[in-house]
């Protein structure tokens, strides 16, 4: 179907939408849904159009002539944003090889068994980000082709493992800062295997800063924060974590300015093993897990005015560097309460977390830690908040996602699906198709777009006033009978 006739059959619909519309403007919604309808109707007839024009450009191709023979034209149908797409695409014959290629859908970096526009996975993948499998795939409006919770699915499976990161600023526009800050904590996230519920995988997650600055009375955010996250099992794929951060750093900010990078955590292994992974790297002992410890000992005393005066002991002893007073009281309390289960296991953190703990109480330029807040946010909200379980390489891609919707934006997700698509088709022999769309070619499309516009304007001209003056005696008509 020409541009033109796209155009008549558009204005057609709208035109008749309108007349009853003005019979009637309580129809509005009606009205509305109906322009909806016709609008999208239009836009993937004419994307189908354009993609068929585009077919018939590479068919009349000199560069495509010295080196392919046609052998066949066949249809194809995606499933866009706007609706399902239907385009011819010619199959070719390699005059060398005697391979047989769509020339169309390699310049478009479609592979063979597609059925979704980049634009359209995007969207799968933006909805999945948020919501389930299943709202997602009801996220996209098709007649002819199924979408079902199982292709959402198989999208979010299909990120690569390693998300593209930008690649190294020039030395002279890298960040030049004093300290760069590292907070980290994991999520527990149920593990499906052959259906059913197989146990936990611990979820990754750690987020980069330059600081913290005020926002109003009570309230902070931090500056310029990045997000890492995925499984990673194992110290091998752990050291290859930190690595990715480490790797991002000497990318972005000037590390013979930097003069630390703090580390923070519950003191788990798989966080401080951070430091022998990113230069300059210290770790910091976390306040807030530090603070379930101590409230996790003291809830062993009997009453309220014990309890805070246990916390403060404890408070007093790691300000003032006394350990050994602080394994005492422990030591007391366990012999006391009968409770040395608690008390062995508050030492055992106070041993192994000592150094951290003074860091975080005399170095000035340590904040907080709000890592249990990222993780609830970042990752818990979807993976692990609702009773659902995950596959592995599902857990993996969704960690990976969300930090990339939260450090790129949702519209970037359009080249997260280029960056696997072209993975894809790198594939395949290379197939030479640079070039075989002239300037000659697209002029006489552009030629034909012309006439378009004048026909637009030409179908203004026709409407004239009268379809003006018929909306305004029913308008009249229905006001009188207010």
């Amino acid at each position: 179907m020409t541009i033109i006739a796209l155009i008549e059959e558009l204005v057609k619909e709208i035109l008749v939408a309108e007349e009853k519309f003005f019979d009637d403007i309580r129809n509005f919604p009606e009205y509305e849904e109906a322009v909806n309808q016709a609008s999208r109707k239009f836009a993937s007839q004419f994307l189908g159009t354009s993609l068929t024009a585009a077919d018939e450009m590479i068919r009349q191709s000199g560069v495509r002539k010295l080196d392919y023979n046609i052998h066949r034209k066949d249809d194809r149908s995606l499933i866009s944003t706007v609706g399902d797409i239907t385009f011819q695409h010619t199959l070719y014959r390699n005059k060398e090889t005697g391979e047989y290629k769509y020339l169309l859908d390699e310049l478009l970096k479609l592979p063979e068994h597609e059925r979704l526009t980049t634009m359209a996975e995007a969207k799968i993948l933006n909805e999945a980000e948020v919501y389930s499998y299943q709202h997602a795939a009801e996220s996209l409006s098709t007649k002819n082709e199924t979408i079902t919770k199982t292709t959402v699915m198989n999208k979010v499976h299909a990120i690569e493992e390693v998300i593209p990161a930008e690649g190294p600023l020039p030395q002279e526009e890298k960040k030049q800062v004093k300290f760069l800050y590292i907070e980290a904590d994991e999520d527990h996230i149920h593990r499906q295997k052959n259906g059913k519920e197989d146990g936990c995988m611990i979820g990754k997650l750690l987020y980069l800063f330059e600081g913290k600055e005020d926002v109003c009375t009570g309230r902070r955010r931090l500056i310029e924060t990045h997000y890492f996250s995925g499984l990673y099992p194992g110290s091998e794929m752990n050291g290859r974590f930190w690595d990715e951060v480490e790797e991002y750093i000497k990318n972005h900010y000037d590390q013979e300015y930097l003069k630390k990078v703090y580390i923070s955590g519950d003191g788990g292994g798989w966080i401080k093993s951070g430091v022998d992974h990113i230069y300059k790297g210290v770790f910091v002992a976390d306040k807030f897990h530090l603070m379930k410890y101590i409230n996790k000992v003291s809830n062993l005393e009997e009453n309220k005015q014990k309890k805070n005066k246990t916390k403060g002991r404890f408070y007093k002893y790691i300000y003032k560097d006394q350990l050994t007073s602080a394994k005492k009281l422990l030591t007391r309390i366990g012999n006391r309460t009968g409770r040395t289960d608690v008390t062995e296991d508050v030492t055992a953190y106070f041993e192994n977390n000592w150094d951290a703990l003074q860091k975080a109480f005399h170095d000035k330029n340590v904040y907080g830690c709000s890592a249990e807040g990222h993780v609830s946010n970042v990752l818990s909200d979807r993976m692990s908040s609702r009773p659902m379980g995950w596959s592995e390489i599902g857990c993996d891609r969704m960690c990976k996602l969300r930090c990339y919707v939260r450090n790129n934006g949702r519209a970037k997700v359009v080249d997260l699906v280029k960056y696997r698509r072209e993975k894809e088709m790198e594939q395949l022999p290379a197939t030479g198709t640079d070039g075989m769309l002239d300037d000659k070619q697209r002029k006489k499309y552009t030629k034909a777009q012309r006439e378009a516009y004048a026909y637009i304007e030409r179908i203004q001209a026709t409407l004239g006033s009268t379809s003006t003056v018929r909306k305004t005696l029913s308008i009249r008509e229905q006001i009188s009978n207010l």
